[in-house]
């Protein structure tokens, strides 16, 4: 991957000088909301300067008729309200005064059409001349509640006060401000940015920031499309060596969310099944929906709190059995395990559990713990005390007034004072007094038992991911075997980009991977000498300028034995007749040896139209369209990447060796997968789209080798 530039955006998180170019005295207006943020509802050093050619003072200051009027210290940041079509005006202004950083918040841009798009280009180019950074522009602004610098025209962002470890990047304005109104419930936002149409900078310039700044444990982000995939990838590479999660809420699974994605924020939605993948080899938590995104924040910004502990060895606890039982269920259904006791806690609490509860994790102390004040203390103290349990799955199934109260308290303090972490789940729509105390101490309940264990579940693939980053594979030595042809049935089958194919297998033929021995023949009798030539069993495959997939037009034969067989098998496929209502005019055919059997997959790498080259893995021949079981990757990729996106698929028994069925060597086709990567990147954009398909991995007492039945080569 080539070096990545991140723009250094410290000073507009953190401006000494801020001029609002736009503000208001207008109650209700932008102008004025704006202003009177970065004015009242901020900490500024050098203070806010307004600027409006038709006012004289602005909340009792004075006001400027152009940035460069402005005397003094420099300005950081000019914030931009003024209509589309006079914002290339006040970047040249700006430019004059020095200004760093340009905020607009004006719409009209590139999210409208050709003009927008074309004024859009045309205020970036001359701002990045004049060395000033452009963000937005269709910008709701950003709010860094940690320095208490609201660069908003939001008027209640005021109210935005609880800061925190959670950094916040989101491109649309409506979804931020919903998981930032979070702060109600006790989740401490430090830094939010919403770039807009990302003109210049991008979430990933935030995220790297984000990366940067100590006081941040997890990045949470609502994305649209990606202006800069690879950009995101570096970003999120640089978050998951600094142990910083990022947890995406990323839009466009449907193409209904792409199209209004696109219009929105004018960025790239992509193929969702690549996004999703690239994600999880990169460490990057993915989430469904608004309420998920704020519930993992505050999951995971608890849990990185309290890195001495392991949170997913938890204890279910509650004063109802059937509302424990369900929460254990939940947890084992999910994979993860409950806490096992050390022997004398599970005597202990044997002894003080109600008779008619359980108290083996699930924890029930039934009803009882409202007539026997100290039951709670007491169990809930001993299961703290047990260094086996790392949090406390605190189930609540509904308000019972003081008691719930009571329990409540006693519940929040009793693991503050332990270490232990407490994750609430308060299940009935009925929020009393218990519920209020839980958010006071900045610990919102889950609404279910399933959010609940499916955020607990992320965290535990999270720290296994982080984890498991450094694996290597070590690759047995390759050798040639026999093997068999098998062509695949999909797509177009002709392309005018297509190579032919003698230049396709020249240009991937490598020491890990082998073609298999052929000839090349314009007419069926040459094809019955090739075929004698060769010996034994072969394959013919027809050949015609653009032919991509051959089966798709009938032109594969399998297990032929002789010259006399061969050509009459040629004579037919090649029949003008027979290929006419296909439009293809062959050349001639490639007669091919035989291969043996063997497991065959789809290999591939071609550019993604978001987060550039990708290489693809998955069940091959026929089976690619059947059974759609397949890995994508970004370039470059790890081994320990490899290996875990290869586990998840159904492949990976068959690979490994299911129920006494042959295994192979994952080394071996690490190495071929690499190998084609970095053919692929060395041709340096030439070639769109490479695929071989299928892959037919053999193993015998030699080892496990890779031979491939097909090559299709497309230029760029």
């Amino acid at each position: 991957m080539m070096p990545v530039d991140f723009a250094d955006i410290s000073r507009l998180v953190r401006p000494n000088r801020v001029a609002v170019v736009g503000a208001s005295d207008r109650l209700g207006s932008l102008g004025y909301s704006t202003y009177n943020n970065v004015r009242n509802n901020s900490t500024i050093p050098g203070g806010a300067v307004p600027v409006n050619p038709g006012c004289e003072t602005v909340l009792g200051d004075r006001c400027y008729p152009r940035v460069s009027a402005i005397p003094g210290d420099p300005v950081d940041v000019a914030i931009v309200l003024v209509g589309a079509e006079r914002v290339l005006d006040v970047v040249k202004d700006c430019a004059v005064k020095g200004v760093r950083h340009l905020l607009i918040l004006s719409s009209g841009f590139a999210e409208t059409n050709d003009e927008g798009r074309r004024l859009q280009a045309e205020v970036v180019e001359t701002a990045r001349a004049a060395g000033i950074r452009v963000y937005g522009p269709n910008s709701p602004g950003l709010a860094n509640i940690a320095d208490r610098a609201l660069l908003s025209m939001s008027p209640v962002a005021g109210e935005d006060t609880t800061t925190g470890p959670v950094g916040l990047v989101t491109q649309g304005g409506g979804l931020g401000r919903a998981v930032m109104q979070w702060m109600d419930r006790g989740l401490g936002i430090g830094l939010w940015c919403s770039p807009g149409n990302e003109a210049d900078l991008d979430i990933s310039d935030f995220v790297n920031h984000m990366v940067d700044d100590p006081r941040i444990r997890v990045i949470g982000t609502v994305v649209e499309g990606f202006s800069q995939g690879p950009k995101f990838v570096a970003a999120a590479q640089r978050a998951r060596t600094a142990g910083k999660p990022i947890v995406i809420l990323k839009i466009g699974r449907s193409e209904y969310g792409q199209k209004s994605a696109a219009s929105h924020t004018a960025s790239i939605a992509g193929n969702d099944a690549v996004a999703s993948a690239v994600f999880s080899q990169h460490g990057v938590v993915r989430v469904d929906d608004i309420d998920e995104l704020g519930e993992t924040l505050m999951l995971f910004s608890r849990a990185l709190g309290r890195p001495d502990i392991d949170i997913t060895r938890t204890c279910v606890y509650s004063f109802s059995g059937g509302t424990a039982s369900l929460a254990a269920d939940l947890v084992g259904a999910a994979g993860l395990e409950l806490a096992e006791f050390a022997p004398e806690t599970a005597a202990k609490l044997a002894e003080r559990a109600p008779d008619f509860g359980f108290s083996s994790n699930p924890v029930d102390l039934t009803t009882k713990v409202f007539t026997d004040a100290d039951l709670n203390r007491e169990v809930l103290g001993l299961i703290c005390a047990d260094d086996n349990v790392g949090s406390i799955l605190f189930a609540m199934p509904a308000d019972y007034g003081d008691n719930t109260v009571d329990v409540t308290r006693d519940a929040i303090d009793i693991t503050n004072a332990s270490g232990k972490l407490l994750i609430p789940v308060w299940m009935s729509p009925r929020l009393g007094g218990g519920h209020k105390l839980l958010e006071q101490a900045g610990l919102a309940p889950f609404a279910s038992v399933r959010s609940l264990v499916t955020a607990l579940s992320r965290f535990s693939e999270w720290r296994s991911h982080s984890a498991s980053s450094t694996r290597v594979v070590e690759a047995k030595p390759l050798s040639a075997a026999d093997e068999s042809n098998q062509e695949p049935a999909h797509g177009t089958a002709t392309s005018d980009r297509a190579l032919p194919y003698d230049e396709a297998i020249e240009l991937l033929s490598s020491d890990h991977m082998r073609f298999p021995i052929e000839v090349f023949v314009t007419d069926p009798a040459a094809a019955g000498v090739a075929a004698d030539t060769i010996g034994g069993a072969v394959a013919v495959k027809l050949s015609a300028p653009g032919l991509i997939h051959k089966t798709e037009v009938g032109g594969v034969r399998l297990d032929l034995h002789g010259g006399s067989e061969t050509t009459e098998a040629v004579t037919e496929m090649m029949s003008s007749e027979r290929l006419a209502p296909f439009g293809v005019i062959p050349d001639g055919v490639f007669v091919q040896e035989m291969i043996g059997e063997g497991l065959d997959i789809l290999l591939s790498v071609h550019s993604d139209e978001v987060f550039g080259p990708v290489l693809t893995l998955g069940a091959g021949g026929i089976a690619t369209e059947i059974e759609r079981d397949v890995l994508h990757l970004s370039l470059p990729f790890t081994d320990a990447e490899f290996v875990r996106a290869l586990e998840g698929l159904r492949l990976w028994r068959k690979l490994t060796g299911f129920r006494g069925t042959q295994a192979y060597d994952i080394g071996v086709l690490c190495a071929t997968a690499r190998g084609l990567a970095d053919r692929y990147l060395s041709l340096d954009g030439a070639v769109s789209e490479i695929e071989i398909n299928p892959l037919r991995l053999i193993a015998d007492e030699r080892g496990t080798s890779c031979v491939a039945l097909d090559a299709v080569a497309l230029r760029t």
